[in-house]
C-alpha cells in the first residue's frame, strides 16, 4: 500500500495535503444472534426476542484528500470507534516515511480527541478536526490549541473523502465482503485500499501521457487538446 501509494504521489508531481480520514460500514454474508426489544403499550413491560442480525465491519482510511490517494487503511469490528484507530493509522504513514509537516489535517468530529491532537502536532501537521459541541478543553492543552486553529472553510475539505467511499459503493450499492474471520478482515482494507490506489495511478499516468494537468484540491483542471 505504501509503495503504490508513493508512486502515486510521484506520478502527480508531489501532494501537500491537506490529509483526511474517515470510516465507512462493511456488509458481510454473516449473522449473529442478537437479544432485541419487543415494542409494547406503554403500560406493559417491554419483551426481547432473539433475532438474526448481519454482521458489519467497519473500513478506516487516511488520504491526501485533493488526489485522494489513500496513505493507510485498517478493517475492524462495526463497533470500533473511528478515534481509537486514528493513531495506528497514523503510525503507518510516518513509518513507510512519508512527511507531511506543515499540511492540515481535516476530520470530524470522531476524531475529537486530545491524544489524536497531540499525535498530529508531534507529526508536525495541523489538526483542523471540528470538535464536539460542549466539550472542555480544561487540562487538554493540545485540543485547546486545536481549537483556536479550527478554519470553517478549509474543513469543507473534509468532504472530498467522502468521494472515495462514494466510488467504491456505487458498484453494489455499499461495501461488502462474504467472510467475517479475522485474517480477512485485516486483508481487507488493505486490498481495497491498494486497488483503489491503482486505479488512481492509471489515471494519473493516463492524464501525464495526454498532457493533462492532474488537478488537487478538487479544482477543474485547464487542458488544451490538439
Amino acid at each position: 500500500l505504501a509503495e503504490i501509494a508513493r508512486r502515486c504521489i510521484e506520478a502527480a508531481g508531489g501532494a501537500t495535503g491537506p490529509l483526511g480520514a474517515e470510516g465507512s460500514g462493511v456488509e458481510t454474508a454473516r449473522y449473529e444472534i442478537v437479544v432485541k426489544p419487543v415494542e409494547k403499550p406503554a403500560e406493559k413491560e417491554a419483551d426481547f426476542v432473539q433475532t438474526r442480525q448481519k454482521i458489519y465491519w467497519k473500513y478506516h482510511i487516511t488520504a491526501v484528500l485533493g488526489l485522494q490517494i489513500v496513505l493507510s487503511a485498517i478493517s475492524t469490528p462495526g463497533n470500533v470507534n473511528d478515534c481509537l484507530k486514528l493513531p495506528d493509522m497514523l503510525a503507518g504513514i510516518k513509518n513507510h516515511g512519508f512527511d507531511f509537516s506543515g499540511c492540515v489535517f481535516d476530520g470530524d468530529r470522531g476524531y475529537d480527541s486530545d491524544a489524536n491532537f497531540a499525535e498530529l502536532f508531534w507529526m508536525g501537521m495541523m489538526p483542523n478536526i471540528k470538535q464536539r459541541a460542549g466539550a472542555v478543553n480544561k487540562d487538554k492543552p493540545d485540543r485547546k490549541r486545536a481549537a483556536g486553529m479550527f478554519d470553517a472553510g478549509q474543513y469543507r475539505m473534509r468532504a472530498l473523502i467522502e468521494a472515495i467511499f462514494g466510488a467504491e459503493e456505487t458498484r453494489r450499492h455499499q461495501l461488502h465482503c462474504r467472510f467475517v474471520r479475522e485474517d480477512n478482515r485485516r486483508r481487507f482494507g488493505k486490498c481495497r485500499a491498494i486497488s483503489w490506489n491503482m486505479r488512481v495511478l492509471n489515471r494519473f499516468e493516463c492524464a501525464k501521457k495526454l498532457g493533462i494537468p492532474i488537478p488537487s484540491y478538487g479544482s477543474p483542471a485547464q487542458a488544451e487538446c490538439a
